[in-house]
């Protein structure tokens, strides 16, 4: 099973990729597949993404075009075929 996951912003631009694939037996939340890509890229996106646990404001984590936050936030399951994408938290105006 494969899941897509896509780099925006700095994200691509900090890391000089626009993402990754990675295989999985099984479903898994979104908060091991953020576990997967710090240990791929060294603790990178629970730094960029996460607050205490929680997802940071202005962090955005799409499922197939769904943010998570209207799903199960960190507990969101992905799976076969998924489409992830990640913001990093912005601001700005």
């Amino acid at each position: 099973m494969v899941v897509k996951v896509k780099f925006h912003s700095l994200f691509k631009l900090n890391l000089k990729s626009a993402g990754i694939n990675y295989y999985i037996d099984q479903p898994i939340s979104i908060e091991e597949l953020i576990k997967k890509l710090d240990n791929d890229f060294e603790g990178y996106f629970s730094e960029k993404l996460l607050d205490t646990g929680q997802i940071k404001p202005g962090s955005i984590i799409l499922i197939n075009g769904k943010n998570v936050l209207h799903i199960d936030k960190l507990d969101t399951l992905i799976e076969d075929g998924d489409n992830v994408t990640l913001f990093p938290p912005s601001a700005g105006g």
